[in-house]
């Protein structure tokens, strides 16, 4: 029921990408049927369905995913025009500091759109991922060298609080992604 449940949703999403890109021309509909069944299938064994729908989940994950976008484009939006107004400003006010803060999120998905996005946000980026001694995680073939705790966040000056704004920052991926 799993499979055919998620295959159903992901079929409808490619049929609606179709129509908007491609328009809903008749002499097309055999393209459009073979492509959307195509895409839905390679979607499936790409991306096989790991636990039961939770539809009742859904209204409550968009809503958190358009709170998530809204607050990711106010804080780009703040960001870079606090960035161009130290640029600007002689003598620059610039005061890099390294600030490490609490890595929350567990390892799946959600951590790394976090990372990611924290990344994209201007006046600040991930410098790396620690454990809770400070030595660098990393991920090798066979799994992480030591267990991430931590991240270290570059920041152009302390007084942006790079540490609140990956927190809330976590708090609202971990909401959109539940």
């Amino acid at each position: 029921m799993r499979w055919l449940t998620t295959g159903v949703v992901r079929a409808a999403l490619v049929t609606l990408l179709w129509i908007f890109f491609a328009g809903w021309n008749p002499e097309y509909v055999a393209y459009g049927m073979v492509s959307i069944a195509a895409a839905t299938a390679l979607s499936l064994w790409l991306l096989p369905p790991r636990e039961p729908s939770r539809l009742q989940r859904w209204p409550l994950r968009v809503w958190f995913s358009a709170v998530l976008f809204v607050w990711f484009l106010g804080q780009s939006v703040a960001g870079g025009v606090d960035v161009a107004v130290r640029a600007l400003r002689r003598p620059v006010k610039i005061e890099p500091a390294v600030v490490v803060a609490p890595l929350q999120l567990p390892e799946g998905h959600a951590r790394q759109r976090a990372l990611l996005m924290m990344n994209l946000m201007p006046g600040s980026m991930i410098q790396r991922v620690t454990d809770g001694a400070g030595d660098p995680a990393r991920v090798t073939s066979t799994g992480w060298t030591t267990t991430p705790a931590q991240v270290e966040l570059h920041t152009l000056s302390a007084s942006l609080n790079p540490a609140a704004q990956w927190q809330s920052l976590q708090q609202k991926v971990s909401r959109a992604m539940e």
